[in-house]
């Protein structure tokens, strides 16, 4: 067995009600994946339920082929009916957690056979393939289907069955074989699967209360693998135990989340106010000294080290006169300490996972330091992690500290676009509403062409940086600690926790070997 650790367990283990990191993680190790991304961020065939995909009708009819012989873990076949049932489910607006985003250009799934599916969309879709066949975790038919898929009735019934949440029908390399919420959870093998069997027997995680005490526990010999935080990347070197130290770029982005329905920070609509906060705000000093070097700064939605980056954009340095002299055009004058417009009070409330991830609580502080010493005030508000994505989800903040996981292919739509709010089934939670940026992703995301995709991708993020959607912080790099002769496991840049992947091919090897592969 080996033991790995998080700081917040899975709360669901059912992709569609799941809202944490730690949920994502266990159902993609549960699940047989429909389209499974690898690291290089381009479907993996020898893992994915589809093993072949066909594209024609010039990027609107997609024709998907299935294993036969897998199983779900009752014994029951997964099949075409499976699929089709999870793409029109996952379309569904009113789940927890669905992906109709991703599925906004999809006109119909249907099973042809048992095993061969057809999708059509209304038009060309670039993303559609990694993004939205590549979130999909076929779900059984068989146990969920109880009424049409795309109805209000089914959604409430998804959302609401416990007993599957918690104890699902499984389809993937693991099984779980124990799981006490917010305590531990043991997955084993599991004997119905199809592909590559686990090479390990099991793989536990533990919850610790706080990111600082996984380090403890890694020195102590209670952990083997877990990622290292950045206050503490400086003297990991000083961890007991044969251990060997990875890193690898993620890709996930932080920012500052303004929710656009808060009346009380209607400053948020004015761009110039945010411009001035990326200026205000010692970036630099939170890659360095915070994130110690595992960090690059983020200007738009896309981080550099994507292909698709372009490199053209507005780009903001620290420069705290410059913020001063913008919040000054913009009519917001120093009255004492805060700066004041119409009558109003330039300040919010920031709200953070920081009571339980020493990291935010270090990077709020200097925020709110940095904002402070340009004349504008900012509270803040650190809950454990499970309350703030709770709160997160339910657009319960004036202005959020928080990360997201990015999809292999840039597509921000659930995410900023105006129609994209939780009512309509998406993701935009601070109610970002700008029709000039509406078109660029809307263009960028049903392009004819690659070519005419990146176009409107450039456009999008030149936008991006002048409007500030949010105010852009970092994306991440991460590093973890594993032991010295663990091998097989993939770096991921998305990783939906902060964990080296590839759970199904971790193996132990001699030490010998070991020491080579630690000296390449």
């Amino acid at each position: 067995m080996i033991v790995t650790a998080w700081i917040a367990g899975p709360d669901s283990f059912n992709p569609l009600t799941a809202v944490g990191s730690a949920a994502r993680m266990a159902n993609d190790l549960i699940y047989t994946p429909l389209v499974d991304i690898g690291p290089d961020l381009l479907p993996r065939r020898q893992t994915s339920l589809a093993y072949r995909i066909e594209i024609t009708g010039g990027g609107k009819r997609y024709l998907l082929h299935l294993r036969r012989g897998v199983l779900w873990s009752d014994g029951a076949p997964l099949t075409a009916k499976d699929v089709v049932f999870s793409l029109l489910l996952g379309d569904n607006p009113n789940l927890l957690n669905g992906y109709s985003a991703d599925f906004k250009l999809m006109t119909s799934a249907r099973a042809l056979d048992p095993y061969t599916v057809e999708i059509r969309l209304s038009s060309p879709s670039p993303p559609f393939l990694e993004n939205a066949l590549g979130e999909t975790l076929p779900l059984p038919a068989h146990v969920l289907d109880r009424y049409p898929p795309g109805s209000e009735a089914e959604a409430k019934f998804v959302n609401g069955d416990a007993d599957f949440a918690q104890n699902p029908v499984i389809s993937g390399p693991w099984r779980i074989v124990r799981s006490v919420r917010d305590s531990y959870l043991i997955l084993g093998r599991n004997p119905r699967y199809w592909g590559p069997r686990p090479k390990l027997d099991a793989v536990a995680f533990r919850v610790y209360p706080q990111q600082d005490s996984l380090y403890a526990a890694v020195d102590a010999g209670e952990v083997d693998v877990t990622d290292i935080a950045p206050n503490l990347w400086r003297i990991h070197t000083r961890l007991r135990g044969n251990h060997k130290f990875i890193t690898w770029p993620w890709n996930v982005t932080f920012l500052l989340l303004p929710n656009y329905h808060d009346a009380s920070i209607s400053w948020a609509h004015d761009p110039r106010v945010k411009q001035a906060m990326m200026y205000a705000i010692d970036r630099d000093f939170i890659k360095s000294g915070i994130m110690s070097g595992q960090a690059d700064l983020l200007n738009g939605p896309i981080p550099t080290f994507s292909p698709y980056y372009d490199p053209r954009i507005r780009t903001y340095r620290y420069d705290p006169a410059r913020a001063r002299a913008i919040l000054d055009a913009a009519g917001w004058k120093l009255h004492g300490n805060v700066r004041m417009k119409d009558g109003r009070e330039l300040r919010f409330t920031l709200k953070t996972g920081g009571a339980t991830d020493a990291v935010a609580s270090n990077i709020a502080e200097l925020i709110q330091a940095n904002l402070r010493a340009v004349g504008i005030e900012c509270t803040l508000e650190n809950e454990e992690l499970q309350t703030f994505f709770e709160d997160l989800h339910n657009s319960r903040f004036q202005v959020a500290l928080r990360g997201i996981i990015l999809p292999a292919y840039p597509d921000d739509y659930k995410s900023y676009d105006s129609k994209q709010t939780r009512a309509a089934g998406g993701y935009n939670i601070g109610f970002y509403n700008n029709p000039q940026i509406d078109r660029a992703i809307e263009r960028a995301r049903s392009a004819p062409s690659v070519a005419v995709a990146r176009r409107e991708l450039d456009r999008y993020q030149e936008l991006a940086a002048s409007d500030l959607p949010v105010i852009y912080l970092y994306s991440v790099r991460l590093g973890a600690v594993v032991p010295s002769n663990l091998a097989g496991f993939d770096l991921d840049p998305l990783a939906p926790a902060a964990l080296p992947m590839g759970l199904q091919f971790w193996h132990r090897v001699n030490p010998q070997a070991a020491g080579k592969r630690s000296s390449q």
